[in-house]
């Protein structure tokens, strides 16, 4: 195989495996009455919380500022 050959082979097997990385995983949309997905996250004093740390629990709110990070 010829130098440049095998140069055209590298910078292809990089554009693909980045654009594999890249790409975003489709998320299922959950249906009323299925269960949340455990996940972590972080209290604004930086404590881990899990989902399942709240299980049996009466009512849990999960709330996302949409913006509160980006800027606008």
């Amino acid at each position: 195989m010829s130098r440049g050959m095998r140069t055209r082979v590298g910078i292809t097997t990089i554009l693909v495996s980045a654009l594999v990385w890249l790409t975003p995983m489709v998320a299922k949309a959950l249906n009323v009455g299925d269960h949340a997905p455990d996940f972590l996250a972080f209290s604004t004093v930086g404590e881990a919380v899990r989902l399942s740390d709240y299980q049996g629990k009466k009512n849990v709110l999960i709330f996302f500022f949409v913006r509160a990070f980006g800027g606008v």
